[in-house]
């Protein structure tokens, strides 16, 4: 038995085949652009092209699929797409579970995108914990909780928004934390196109580079620390693009355990290990127990 796994991206989407009898491997794994800008129509047709695709490379070697499990961005619920950012024009309101599954025939299951990635780095990746935050930073700033191998719905379904904790800013005052830990958010405040510019520069020792981005990292480790005391975990998990960079993890945690309650202080920070391959053996995984 096999689930199709998907990960759909503002600019990509990742599928592959993963096995029930081998959860952490990626079978013809490849990406498709995901065409947002055309609208969620458009979308969905290369969501469909996609799984084709893990269809036809099953079929010529022998494998069953059962399920199909997705990660996709916005907020969501019920297979719906409740919420989504600007990255993803038209993309809310998509029903995204009744058009897969009148397609497919196949049982399907769908949650947010760095929810099933921090899933997957929860079960496979980073230890055995009971209750993880998974804090993911990239070109946005998103969180999972997850407890005891669930991902646990909330009311609204919106449960790890945590792009929108106000914390520190370098510069004083507070922001959110993804208008000062985020990738792109860090190279508008050095002046520079890319975050590729200011680690550049952070690795040749220049101090405007390493000044801004350890302490813009530092600020976000204490916002997660103040949400940390109040929700309580036994660790947090960092991944995203950003997040799995070596420079990151120093100064996170001392930002983290600079804002932490001295009862928490022996929770573990640690940077998660399935790299790109994390949402999509989480989808699977997702998909299958609980379909």
């Amino acid at each position: 038995m096999a689930t199709i796994a998907l990960d759909i991206g503002g600019t990509k989407i990742a599928a592959g085949l993963i096995l029930d009898t081998d959860p952490v491997t990626v079978y013809h794994r490849h990406t498709r652009p995901t065409r947002a800008d055309e609208g969620a129509q458009v979308v969905l047709g290369e969501i469909l092209h996609a799984i084709a695709d893990i269809k036809d490379y099953a079929r010529t070697h022998n494998h069953s699929i059962s399920r199909i499990g997705i990660g996709a961005p916005g907020v969501v619920g019920h297979g719906k797409i409740l919420s989504a950012g600007s990255t993803m024009p038209g993309w809310a309101g998509t029903d995204l579970y009744t058009h897969i599954h009148n397609a497919t025939g196949y049982p399907t299951a769908i949650h947010n995108d760095v929810r099933v990635m921090g899933l997957g780095e929860a079960i496979y990746g980073a230890g055995d914990f009971t209750e993880v935050l998974f804090v993911s930073i990239g070109t946005g700033i998103g969180g999972a909780l997850i407890t005891h191998g669930n991902l646990i719905d909330s009311p609204h379904y919106s449960r790890g928004e945590i792009a929108y904790l106000l914390g520190p800013t370098p510069f004083g005052g507070c922001a959110p934390i993804e208008s000062v830990g985020a990738g792109p958010s860090m190279s508008e405040a050095y002046g520079a196109p890319s975050l590729h510019e200011v680690m550049a520069d952070y690795r040749h020792g220049v101090d405007k580079a390493i000044t801004l981005f350890d302490s813009a990292q530092y600020c976000v480790g204490q916002a997660i620390a103040g949400f940390v005391n109040a929700y309580d975990v036994d660790a947090v998990i960092l991944g995203g693009g950003v997040g799995t960079l070596p420079e990151t993890l120093k100064p996170f945690r001392d930002g983290f355990y600079s804002g932490l309650l001295d009862s928490l202080s022996d929770i573990p920070v640690n940077q998660a290990t399935l790299g790109t391959n994390a949402p999509l053996v989480g989808a699977a995984y997702l998909a299958r127990t609980t379909l």
